[in-house]
């Protein structure tokens, strides 16, 4: 399969990135790649051990169960330990934090506090991370940034704050959106300004400028990837929604459906 490679987008030097497609496209994988080259890149022969920060919604996105096998297939793949000469061959997630480590005899993972590789975040619980400081992180992944239905109050300003809390007065951070093609009237379009992106035809990518000020976002449709997926014909039904599994479409019901439960007398 072809999987989502961030290259393109990257191209354009731009602080924000917003990139959504089909599900199983490879785009968080492709970012945690990201994260853990930038840590082994070095600097005048020593590791820059850069960080990254993992954003989602909500605090039981982050939980230990689920933290674990995010990245299980890279894991599998032998990158931690060919990218670390064999000084690593695994992350692994405790208590929201993600550390490089390896396997003792006994299958038990080995870390070190100084082996972080990075940080996890939860938007709903941004006031508790206030006043921390993240000075190695030069990387945020905030996942799953489109939702289907429920969104937090107010949860632009918050991930606002969240990523003023981590990169305080710096400017070397590179900051990313991912999401999946389930809601075509994501909240967030309208808080960046993404007034074309009802228009934007798969495999684009449109770059917004603000203004005098130097801030610049690019907004990629990943390109369908239906033809190279071994299982799209598991999701051949008529339904259109399954279109954003098998190939990105946006995810539109054949006829409206009530977003909550109601009654006649609503």
């Amino acid at each position: 399969m072809k999987f989502y490679s961030p290259k393109r987008i990257g191209q354009r030097k731009a602080q924000y990135n917003v990139v959504f497609g089909e599900r199983s496209n490879g785009k968080t994988t492709a970012l945690l790649k990201q994260a853990i080259k930038n840590y082994f890149s070095t600097e005048n022969g020593d590791y820059t051990r850069q960080q990254f920060a993992y954003i989602r919604r909500w605090d039981t996105d982050i939980k230990a169960k689920r933290m674990k096998q995010m990245f299980g297939y890279i894991n599998s793949t032998g990158l931690v330990s060919e990218i670390s000469n064999g000084e690593f061959d695994h992350v692994h997630f405790y208590n929201g934090v993600f550390y490089f480590a390896k396997y003792d005899g006994e299958g038990k993972s080995i870390y070190s506090p100084i082996d972080c590789l990075g940080h996890a975040f939860a938007l709903n619980m941004m006031e508790h991370d206030k006043g921390s400081s993240y000075p190695l992180v030069t990387l945020i992944v905030f996942d799953e940034f489109i939702a289907r239905r429920i969104y937090l109050t107010d949860e632009f300003v918050l991930l606002m704050n969240v990523i003023s809390t981590i990169i305080r007065l710096r400017t070397n951070v590179s900051i990313w959106l991912l999401g999946n093609t389930v809601n075509k009237y994501c909240p967030y379009f309208a808080e960046f300004g993404l007034k074309n992106v009802d228009e934007m035809k798969q495999g684009t990518i449109d770059v917004y400028r603000y203004g005098d000020s130097p801030l610049k976002l690019a907004c990629e449709y990943c390109a369908d990837n239906s033809e190279s997926k071994p299982n799209s014909h598991l999701f051949a039904f008529d339904n259109p929604k399954l279109n954003m599994i098998a190939g990105g479409s946006w995810e539109l019901s054949i006829f409206p459906h009530a977003p909550m439960k109601w009654k006649p007398k609503n």
